[in-house]
């Protein structure tokens, strides 16, 4: 299987910022993603959004999402429902960040293993919660 890397549009960067939820102020990552791909965890029904950014782009950072087990018994998806849905809201909010400028925010709650993406295609401070890590 080969990977697809999506290289970033030099036109439409596209700003990532990701905060330690506990203190906005402590920002953990912060930048213009240079390159950016999925991958699909079989065993942890899990995605995998794996990126560079333009100031360091030796640095692979690995962000995992996983639905939240109450979520997925009100949805009774299968595995591959729960990725599609997960890579489709990715989907929304990376091409709302690229198409009118906004920046990507995640929150990360390392305690609960929680992250928070904002979700910019609504209106107002509106967060869909993941369970979730940071790797790099």
């Amino acid at each position: 299987m080969r990977k697809y890397v999506l290289s970033v549009d030099k036109n439409k960067p596209i700003e990532l910022e990701i905060t330690n939820i506990l203190d906005d102020d402590k920002t953990i990552v912060r930048g213009r993603l240079n390159t950016y791909h999925l991958d699909y965890d079989v065993e942890t029904s899990s995605v995998l959004l794996s990126f560079t950014l333009e100031d360091d782009r030796e640095t692979i950072y690995s962000i995992r999402l996983q639905e939240d087990d109450s979520l997925l018994k009100c949805l009774d998806c299968t595995p591959q429902e729960v990725f599609f849905n997960i890579v489709n809201f990715l989907g929304e909010v990376i091409h709302k960040a690229k198409s009118v400028g906004y920046t990507l925010v995640m929150k990360l709650d390392y305690q609960a293993s929680r992250l928070f993406v904002k979700d910019l295609t609504k209106i107002g401070e509106e967060y869909r919660v993941f369970n979730g890590e940071l790797v790099y």
